[in-house]
């Protein structure tokens, strides 16, 4: 098996096809594998160091990089944020014609985390889709509502609710962008 982040920190994974008869295609080749770990190509830890890793060695291979500008530390807070928000968020959601309300809350510094994250999400996601989003700050967060564009679109309104607020925060192509923009230094919309 073949493991390598791409670009955008995404994890690519290909088999290997052995050519000895009666092998498993998927089987693993432990060679491939062990070159593979010892150059670095996957990150050690969890998704935020393999994230900021991800993110520094494309800084690394990008001879343009001003390193007197870079500020990976911008980068981990907001990671900070990101996780507060995923891990520690509650939401309650309701059907509403068109899509969903999603009352999103937390204690303490998630409720912030929350309302910095939504806000800016939401306004993302109303750009780059087929989605009308609004959000309002309620006590300890921010009730979030997503409906599809065209109320009739049966499908995307599906969608809307199966992946509910979890899910809608993953859509969008802003994301690692906005990563290397706040790993370069480089003035953001948000944090």
């Amino acid at each position: 098996m073949r493991i390598a982040i791409t670009a955008c920190g995404t994890i690519a994974l290909g088999l290997a096809v052995m050519g000895t008869p009666g092998r498993a295609q998927s089987a693993m080749d432990h060679a491939s594998h062990a070159s593979t770990s010892s150059t670095g190509a996957i990150p050690p830890g969890q998704a935020a160091y393999a994230t900021m890793a991800a993110i520094v060695a494309m800084l690394e291979a990008d001879s343009t990089t001003d390193w007197s500008k870079v500020n990976i530390e911008a980068l981990r807070q907001h990671l900070i944020v990101m996780n507060e928000v995923t891990l520690g968020a509650r939401a309650r959601q309701t059907s509403v014609p068109g899509g969903a309300s999603m009352d999103v809350t937390g204690d303490g510094h998630v409720a912030e985390s929350i309302r910095t994250m939504l806000r800016n999400h939401s306004a993302m996601l109303g750009m780059e889709g087929p989605y009308r989003s609004s959000v309002d700050d309620i006590p300890g967060g921010v009730r979030w509502v997503v409906t599809a564009a065209n109320p009739g679109d049966a499908k995307t309104v599906a969608k809307i609710r199966g992946l509910g607020f979890a899910g809608l925060l993953t859509l969008g192509d802003h994301h690692t962008p906005h990563h290397v923009a706040l790993a370069r230094g480089e003035p953001m919309m948000h944090r």
